[in-house]
This record gives structure tokens, sequence and C-alpha cells, in this order.
């Protein structure tokens, strides 16, 4: 099993500059990962079996085959309340004879795993748009101090050239930098958004309802946990097979018929519940944060000043005084990949550098 998700150790793995923060990591990256480790569980067999298996002495591939592709059934129940007798219902005298009117085909089953890969290429856009649109601008400015952090006289050379940089005027790039990133934030919002929507269609509404299940497997209630998931994971089910009688008639055999993914299934999916809640909260605080930032100069030169070790303000805002707010994005993605100590010290030379070209004009607090 090791091996099968050995790949995404890889793709996990820290890199020395970080053009992603941690909530859209969380929300592209991991979620990837995530899904992408489901995908390949759900469709292992080698762990898990064949995902349909039914009662029958006869033709059992043919039987396996025509219930997984054309789908089993189960009584049309859609109420949450739990159901009576939840550990018999795969009895064969307790599924009886369903009417046509009242089944549910578990049309869903075959289609798991491909939503679950489909997910993962969905989640993955943000972080794919911003990796090409980021073009390695910060790695070029900021991965030469992972290299020579042993050397101060090349840490120093390099900082004068970051220097140079943030002073010369590239307020358009930056600006389009800041707002390519912006958008891939409001595409993670919106990918959560309709990832629910979606996955609460694809599940015939219950994926909303997921929390009944969930606060009765915190209350220990495993008997009300497993005849709520029941409703949308039945764990057996009917399938009939049509064949050719003797006379050309088709004849239908019913079978009882076993669906162990949902076993995993129920787990799964209660657990990806939390996570997409959970992400979907951050990645909205985190675009309430953007708006913030972007409303109130104050919290910009306040959070600068919070990486630069609290730089003096005066000396804060002499160094940003041409300092657009493309450029206040851009200098603080750099200073969350160097060290405090060291993005104190590119502030200061920036300092040195503006005090030396003219005084402080009116205004000069805002960034």
């Amino acid at each position: 099993m090791y091996a099968a998700v050995k790949p995404l150790s890889k793709y996990l793995q820290f890199k020395s500059v970080h053009i992603y923060d941690a909530i859209f990591t969380l929300h592209s990256k991991v979620t990837v990962a995530l899904l992408l480790a489901c995908t390949f569980l759900l469709s292992s067999k080698q762990y898990f079996g064949d995902p349909i298996q039914c009662l029958g002495n006869k033709d059992k591939d043919f039987v396996h085959a025509f219930c997984w592709i054309y789908g089993a059934y189960v009584h049309g129940n859609t109420s949450l309340e739990p159901l009576k007798n939840g550990a018999a219902q795969c009895r064969p005298d307790t599924m009886g004879t369903v009417p046509m009117e009242k089944r549910r085909y578990i049309i869903y089953y075959q289609w798991v795993v491909l939503v679950l890969l489909l997910e993962s290429f969905v989640f993955y856009l943000p972080a794919f748009l911003w990796k090409i649109w980021e073009g390695g601008r910060l790695k070029h400015l900021c991965d030469d101090f992972h290299k020579i952090a042993v050397c101060k006289d090349k840490s120093r050379t390099h900082l004068r050239v970051l220097v140079k940089y943030f002073s010369s005027d590239y307020k358009e790039t930056h600006f389009r930098y800041f707002a390519s990133y912006v958008f891939c934030e409001i595409l993670n919002l919106s990918v959560s958004i309709i990832n629910f929507i979606l996955l609460d269609l694809f599940f015939g509404g219950f994926w909303a309802r997921y929390w009944h299940a969930l606060v009765a497997l915190s209350d220990g209630d495993f008997n009300n946990w497993n005849s709520i998931t029941m409703q949308v994971f039945p764990k057996c089910a009917k399938c009939e097979v049509y064949k050719g009688g003797p006379s050309g008639s088709p004849t239908i055999y019913d079978h009882l018929c076993l669906l162990p993914l949902n076993i995993l299934n129920e787990k799964i999916f209660a657990f990806l519940w939390m996570w997409f809640i959970l992400v979907a909260a951050l990645v909205s605080l985190k675009f309430l944060y953007r708006l913030a930032t972007a409303l109130y100069p104050g919290m910009r030169l306040q959070l600068l000043r919070a990486r630069a070790r609290f730089m003096p303000k005066l000396h804060l805002q002499v160094a940003l005084r041409n300092c657009s707010f493309g450029d206040w994005f851009v200098l603080m993605r750099a200073g969350n990949n160097i060290s405090p100590e060291m993005f104190r010290k590119l502030l200061e030379e920036l300092y040195e550098e503006q005090s030396l070209t003219k005084k402080i004009p009116p205004g000069a607090d805002e960034i």
C-alpha cells in the first residue's frame, strides 16, 4: 500500500521557497494528496476485493458484471430516522420484494473513484495556475539565501541585489503578481463552495446532512451511525438479472449483493466532509484577511513591522514611502521565505537607500 501512495510524499515535501501560503497549501496540495490517496485505496482490489459480490452458484462473473454495470437497488427510504433492524437488512427474508416505484438504485457507486479523481484535478487547478503565473519570481529572489546561509559575504551581496530590486519601479508588474494571486484565492473559495453543492447532488441531498451521522458517531452511538449511513452507503442490495428462458422469454433472477467498498466509502466521506468544511472556512477567513489588508494601510504597515522584529515605525515609513500595494505584497511574500533577521536587514537597507534620496513627503505613513 505504501508503494501505491509513495509518489504523493514527493508531491508534499517542503520546498526551500514557498510560493503558496499555509492555507493555499492545505486547500490545493494537501487536499489533492488526500483525494488521490482515497482514489488509490478504493481502486485497489488487492486490499478490498471486488466492488460488488452477489450470491449465486452459476455464472458468478456474469452476475457480478451485470449488477455492477446496471446497478443494484435498495428500498427507497430517504429518511434520516434510524432504521429498525439495521443489522438484519442483509438477510434475504428481510429484503423482500421491492416494488419498482420504491426502488432506489445505487447509481453513484461505480462513479466514486472517478469523482474523487476529478475532484483532485479541480482542487489542484488554482495551484497549477499560480505556479505558471508566478513564474519563479520568489525563487529568483530568495533561493540564494537558503544556499549561501553560511556565507556572510555572499549573503550580504545578495541582500544588496534585493535592495536594488525593491528600490526599482516594478509597480505594474507587482500589481499583476498580486492580482493573479488573489484570483487564485477566489478560485480556491469558489472550488470549495461548488464542490460541496455538487457532492450534495451526487449523493441525492445526503451530503449536506452528513452531520447527523457525525453527531451519532461523536456520541458513540454506532447503531445510529450505521442506520443513518446505510441509507446512502448500504452494505447490501438486490439486483435483478435477466436471462433467456427455454422458450426465449426472459427469466428474472434476483440476487442479494454485497457492496464491500461502502464500508470504506462511509468513513472516507465522513472524513472528507469535515475536511472540506474546515478548508472552506479557512479559505473564507483568508479572503476576509486579504480584503482587510487591501482596505487598511495601517494593517499592512503593522504586518511588516511584526515580520521585521518591530523595526522603528518612522524608519519603516521611510523605507516604504514609494511602496505600492503590489510592492508590499511581493515584499511580504519574500519576507516569508527568508529569516526575520535578514528581512529586517533588507528593510533597514531600504531605509538607508530612501533616506539618501529625499526628505519624507507628506502622507508617508501610507503604503
